[in-house]
């Protein structure tokens, strides 16, 4: 009787059972439809996200590069070229001064001595005239006078022509000369301080570009941190998916249970479907609870590592923010040294044509010298020619006994003027050395920027153009930060869902362990046309832990695991955060 009375409670609680169990397999897949949802789109968010953080990556690498190392290293370098330069100017100008002082003063020489030449000349051709009168006709001396004015006459087109060219080069020293005043008192103005600026300038340029691109280097790193973050919660996502399939498969086999109980061959009376029920029931608990449990493990631990990119994001655009404060700097350190450089630019600008006049000068000089010397060789070579005319004039005269007395007065006289001559010509070759070594001096080529071919403009240029694409490159990165933190914050919202899916989840497993529990309470046994349904039940699995929870709660063969090709299971993410 005990056994009829407890059986006589299966009526009841059978005919309870069919809407209920409707409804819960209703309610799982509302509960795996929502699921699926929130973390497909979580999924978008997070590949979305990836390219993100993959062009923030690019961005930062562009602004490691931006300024090109050599490009840099010779903007630096000519900065400070055009600094040491500026600091030695006063020295060169005072070399130089002292170069164009020799060449005017040599000049000067050269042209009074030239006048001395050519009245001493004169006095030559004078004293040719007079021996053709004094030897009365006398044969040969007509001849010897007149070979002796054609040879001065050669030396009076010399010393013409040397006058003129060292003319030419007396017109061109002042000019010169204004330029290097001119350069000099500007020189005064701004040496040492705008110098000490610009080599000042050009340390702030390499440090601030050494800060740059360590700071890029720190927000990479931790954009890759985040990247690799991200790259791992990839595969944690799957959680969504394993969770809906394993929702999915109970609600599938609560219709099986549904199927089944209206089958007469499976629960032939009330006995034999409160087995199955009860059986069914503790399945579907456990199986739903296994899922659960998982699923909260997983999604805390996704949750946990959107956090801390959070965290991360955080801190790169605290860097950023660093960056901005200094790229506001640098705007006004930019700014500065485009002031100094358009200063110093405007000086190099004149020393470079002082230079240009000072080397043309220099270089017209030297030719000059060099044809004057050649034509001082042939004044020297007139000298000589008309010092044997002296000394034939004399040996002539004294054969003439008295009457050869007016020849060799002037014989003697002409030797007075020889002598004459050569010191005259003597001074004029030592100016010349001077002249020479002056030329040689000033037209040597200058050093710094001129001779290297580099400007301060052409490096100002260059630490624009990479200011200008560090400001883009840093720019992106805060837009790209601040989408990649809303990105994460959806991410953190999508996976924080234990209030929206983990609570009913256990209230469904409440109602399954409730039903089990009535089950519980008949001593009914499985039948074996109920043992084939939960056969059934055992196929629609993909996953191991499925089975594994199957077998645990249902004996007999179909606890057993079958086979695990193709099935996929949760991937544990402990390691992975």
């Amino acid at each position: 009787m005990e056994w009829v009375e407890q059986g006589a409670l299966v009526p009841d609680v059978v005919a309870a059972f069919g809407p209920a169990l409707h409804a819960l397999g209703a309610e799982l897949d509302l509960v795996a439809s929502g699921l699926d949802k929130r973390f497909v789109d979580a999924g978008h968010s997070l590949a979305h996200a990836y390219d993100i953080v993959e062009k923030l990556i690019a961005s930062l690498d562009h602004v490691t590069n931006a300024l090109d190392r050599e490009a840099a290293d010779r903007a630096i370098a000519t900065m400070r070229g055009n600094a040491d330069r500026l600091a030695r100017l006063p020295v060169v100008q005072a070399d130089r001064q002292r170069s164009l002082d020799i060449i005017q003063q040599a000049t000067s020489t050269v042209q009074e001595e030239v006048l001395r030449v050519d009245r001493t000349l004169d006095f030559l051709q004078i004293c040719g005239r007079n021996i053709k009168v004094a030897a009365a006709g006398a044969q040969g001396y007509s001849d010897f006078a007149d070979a002796m004015i054609a040879k001065l006459d050669v030396s009076e087109r010399e010393m013409h022509q040397i006058s003129k060219e060292v003319a030419q080069l007396a017109e061109t020293v002042p000019c010169v000369v204004e330029v290097n005043r001119v350069l000099a008192s500007e020189c005064a103005h701004l040496c040492p301080h705008v110098p000490d600026k610009l080599a000042a300038d050009a340390i702030g340029l390499q440090n601030n570009q050494v800060d740059t691109a360590d700071r890029a280097d720190r927000i990479a790193t931790v954009a890759r941190d985040i990247r690799a973050k991200l790259s791992a919660s990839h595969g944690a996502m799957q959680i969504g998916d394993i969770t809906r399939q394993r929702l999915e498969h109970a609600a599938q086999t609560c219709r099986i249970l549904d199927a089944a109980l209206a089958d007469p061959n499976i629960a032939p009376d009330p006995v034999a479907a409160a087995a199955l029920q009860g059986q069914a029931m503790s399945l579907l608990a456990a199986q739903v609870a296994d899922a659960t449990q998982d699923f909260q493990h997983q999604s805390r631990l996704l949750a946990t590592s959107f956090q801390s990119i959070g965290t991360q994001l955080a801190a790169m655009l605290s860097l950023s923010g660093e960056g901005a404060a200094e790229r506001g700097s640098d705007a006004a350190f930019l700014e500065v040294l485009e002031q100094s450089v358009a200063e110093v630019d405007s000086v190099t600008a004149r020393l470079r044509d002082a230079d240009i006049r000072s080397t043309r000068l220099g270089a017209e000089a030297s030719v000059t010298v060099e044809r004057l010397g050649q034509r001082l060789t042939t004044i020297y070579r007139v000298t000589n020619d008309v010092q044997i005319m002296a000394w034939n004039t004399d040996l002539r005269s004294f054969r003439m006994g008295r009457a050869g007395d007016g020849l060799a007065r002037i014989a003697a006289e002409i030797r007075g003027l020889v002598k004459t001559l050569e010191s005259v010509s003597g001074s004029v070759a030592t100016a010349f050395g001077r002249l020479n070594a002056a030329a040689d001096a000033i037209s040597s080529e200058p050093d710094g920027e001129t001779s290297q071919g580099s400007t301060l403009e052409a490096a100002l240029d260059a630490i624009r153009a990479g200011a200008q694409l560090t400001r883009e490159g840093m720019s992106e990165l805060d837009q790209n930060a601040v989408m990649i933190r809303d990105l994460v914050t959806e991410m953190i919202g999508a996976v924080e869902c234990e209030a929206v899916f983990s609570d009913p989840l256990l209230d469904i497993i409440g109602r399954f362990e409730g039903w089990a529990t009535r089950y519980a309470q008949t001593d009914a046994v499985l039948t074996e046309q109920a043992s084939r349904v939960f056969d059934e039940i055992n196929r629609t699995y993909t996953m191991s832990s499925e089975r594994q929870v199957h077998g645990r709660i249902v004996p007999g063969p179909s606890g057993q695991d079958g086979p695990t090709e193709g099935t996929t299971d949760v991937v544990d993410c402990d390691g992975l955060f």
